[in-house]
């Protein structure tokens, strides 16, 4: 089949052949459990933060990263029993319970964690996991107590058979500590954060030179064997986060979803969603394609009061873009005029059931948590909630050291591979990551005043905390 020039359509070449190929640009990170046995290790610098495969990818020391697992279902396919009787050993009684509507004092919280750095002492995992809150739902200012309290659904958790931590009965990991203080980090500095993984431009340049010699029609056999050349000559890719430091669990969750994503796009792990296949097993062959999709947050309208001291979140926080690429022959990549429809609706199509994929995948759930708790950070900024109450979160602010565990930086992955039998031979290289500009969600989201007097009620509901005369970082 004789192609047109590359240098001329700055694209890669399409030749007719049996195969459809995608060459991926990939990376991942592992979202670690901190714990061993049911969260008994989880404090501060105490912690094992060496623990490279709990439920995700591995990380050596020199920041390679491979992926030896396979994604696992939530805890309904795991030994729940196990889960439970680990939980009731590990946990206080109350924080064991499973609760709709638990509360957590931000001011309180982070007194606590003073504290405790003060005595030496190790942080407990129901600080380090927030008491098992798995989402937040409500934002509620105490001007009378000068507080911030965030609130949602909360239960027991444990680590399971993957020695990651998730709730004993929704199997969703809970909300952590160190990715809040991180959260609040980033959004102090007004930074965006993400992460990203690209192939050299110098690569990609050899790859495109090594298809202009072998455009000639071959065996399946023949493309099979150039397929797997092609992607020894992209080689390791690079991997980069932003805005948070590279070896904190933030990352490490930005990286380990993004790194799922195209895994289940190109077929080498299952969704285990029906509605979601992947992306190779529904091209029919033809045309070419560069591709990237990235994960950026999506939330509903922010529900608040007339006096803007309590604020609901909605909507499932996440969705995924696509965008077509080309690369020339110096290996630059650029946008293309159009998307191509197949690329277009798979994105959609994972947007339309992440919510599903996130309750049966931790990873995604994690991503989704870490999404809320930057929202969170940037909408406190936003309305100037803590300086409203006089909180000026110091020590979040400075003792990272003693809040924030460090493990293995993530720094390159090698280009996975997969094809199929299809009408013709297709390269896609996939490019991606995950942004998260919290600032413009809230910047950029309608505040709906609420019609009724709901969401003010939930607020004095949760302000008469002060019948309790002990004062607790969490209730319910």
């Amino acid at each position: 089949m004789n192609l047109h020039s590359l240098e001329k359509i700055s694209r890669i070449k399409v030749v007719r052949c049996v195969l459809t190929l995608f060459l991926v640009l990939c990376l991942s990170t592992a979202g670690l459990a901190q714990t061993n046995n049911g969260g008994n290790n989880t404090g501060g610098n105490n912690q094992n933060n060496n623990q490279q495969n709990a439920g995700g990818i591995t990380i050596d020391a020199d920041g390679v990263i491979a992926a030896p697992f396979r994604i696992t279902q939530n805890s309904k396919q795991l030994n729940q029993r196990r889960l439970q009787a680990i939980a009731a050993q590990s946990l206080p009684g109350d924080v064991n319970q499973k609760s709709e509507f638990r509360k957590i004092s931000l001011v309180q919280l982070e007194k606590v964690c003073q504290e405790l750095k003060e005595k030496n002492q190790p942080i407990p995992p129901e600080v380090q996991y927030l008491a098992g809150l798995w989402r937040i739902d409500y934002l509620f200012v105490d001007r009378e107590k000068n507080d911030l309290i965030i609130a949602g659904p909360a239960e027991g958790f444990a680590a399971n058979a993957q020695n990651r931590v998730v709730g004993v009965e929704t199997g969703r990991p809970p909300i952590r500590l160190d990715d809040l203080v991180i959260a609040f980090q980033s959004q102090d500095r007004g930074l965006t954060t993400g992460c990203s993984f690209d192939a050299k431009p110098q690569n990609l340049a050899r790859m495109n030179e090594y298809i202009r010699r072998t455009n000639s029609a071959s065996s399946a056999a023949t493309a099979a064997t150039r397929f797997k050349t092609m992607a020894q000559i992209l080689g390791m890719q690079d991997v980069s986060v932003s805005g948070v430091p590279a070896g904190s669990h933030y990352a490490r969750i930005l990286v380990e979803a993004d790194y799922m994503l195209k895994r289940i796009s190109i077929g080498l792990e299952p969704s285990g969603i029906r509605e979601i296949k992947s992306h190779l097993a529904t091209l029919r062959g033809g045309g070419n394609s560069t591709q990237r999709w990235w994960f950026t947050p999506l939330y509903d309208a922010f529900t608040t009061t007339a006096e803007r001291d309590a604020f609901q979140f909605s909507g499932q926080r996440l969705q995924m873009m696509s965008q077509e690429e080309f690369v020339n022959t110096a290996g630059q990549r650029t946008d293309a005029a159009q998307t191509r429809l197949s690329t277009t609706k798979y994105a959609q199509q994972f947007t339309k059931h992440f919510a599903k994929l996130a309750d049966q995948h931790p990873t995604f759930a994690e991503l989704q948590s870490i999404t809320d708790l930057t929202v969170l950070a940037a909408l406190i900024r936003k309305e100037n909630l803590d300086q409203r109450v006089g909180w000026e979160h110091r020590f979040f602010s400075t003792a990272s050291d003693y809040l924030v565990p460090a493990g293995n930086i993530p720094k390159q992955v090698p280009t996975a591979m997969n094809y199929k039998k299809a009408g013709r031979l297709m390269i896609c290289l996939v490019g991606g990551g995950v942004t998260v500009n919290a600032r413009a969600v809230v910047n950029q989201t309608e505040f709906v005043t609420s019609r009724d007097n709901s969401l003010d009620e939930k607020k004095t509901s949760v302000l008469e905390r002060g019948q309790d005369k002990t004062v607790r970082w969490w209730w319910d």
